[in-house]
């Protein structure tokens, strides 16, 4: 009786598959990327980046702004939250933190 059933089995799982071998492969639309939707971009040269952690253990990016303007900055986490967009003007520093502490660093944008 097992063998019967494991050959019936073998035979949907194998007319399964055919039938998805007999279409037609069609490639996934191109979408732009989240930065582009939402007007991120690279942070400037002129904006000192480093990656530092606060008491508490969380990760975060210290960030100075040796800019002639104010930049809005972003801290980008993978595996978690990201830090608000943040207002940061010219000679000034901030703190851009995730506030989760599995997450791990992956960039600063401008936003």
């Amino acid at each position: 009786m097992r063998k019967i059933a494991a050959v019936g089995v073998a035979m949907v799982a194998l007319s399964g598959s055919l039938g998805f071998m007999a279409t037609e492969a069609v490639a996934a639309p191109q979408q732009a990327s989240v930065s582009d939707a939402v007007g991120w971009g690279a942070a400037p040269g002129c904006v000192d980046v480093k990656k530092t952690h606060q008491d508490e253990g969380y990760k975060a990016f210290k960030v100075k702004n040796n800019c002639s303007s104010t930049k809005r900055l972003k801290g980008v986490f993978k595996y978690g939250y990201d830090s608000p967009c943040t207002p940061v003007k010219p000679g000034k520093s901030a703190l851009l933190t995730s506030m989760q502490p599995w997450v791990d660093y992956d960039k600063v944008v401008t936003c």
